[in-house]
């Protein structure tokens, strides 16, 4: 997969009242604090010359900043995070095969050992019931994340 050259670079174009904002924003997040700046237009002398700055000054920013592993990145709490548990989830699947639709809940644990392989194991609420099931995909989500290369 081609590096993105403008990760953590974000486009604004706003327009309010006849008032503009127009530029680029940079932001990096590390370890929980958030690194932001706006790269106007107008100020840098054009779209292509605050887009260069941006860059730069994000180049400049990660090579300051300490890196994560990925073993650190799988270990952050999403906002959307519902189960408390981080790569651990319900999941519900709806077969239509049928006159009836039936609906399955799983409890689904999710790692990715290395970069570009993503491993998952669920297991049925209906056969394990909900607490069991939930249980059991902690484990198997910890069992994955021993394996993570760094």
């Amino acid at each position: 997969m081609a590096e993105n050259k403008n990760k953590n670079i974000t486009r604004i174009d706003i327009e309010t009242a006849g008032v503009g904002t127009h530029g680029y924003e940079v932001r990096v997040m590390r370890r929980g604090k958030a690194f932001h700046k706006f790269f106007n237009d107008r100020k840098f002398g054009g779209k292509r010359k605050a887009l260069a700055a941006a860059r730069e000054y994000r180049d400049e920013l990660v090579a300051r900043l300490p890196v994560q592993s990925r073993k650190a990145l799988a270990k952050v709490k999403s906002s959307r995070n519902t189960s408390g548990i981080v790569g651990v989830r319900l999941s519900e699947e709806v077969d239509r095969r049928g006159p009836n639709e039936l609906v399955y809940h799983y409890w689904v644990a999710q790692w990715s050992p290395r970069p570009g392989v993503r491993r998952t194991r669920r297991f049925s609420v209906e056969k394990y019931g909900d607490e069991e099931a939930f249980r059991l995909a902690m484990k198997a989500r910890r069992a994955g994340m021993r394996e993570m290369e760094d």
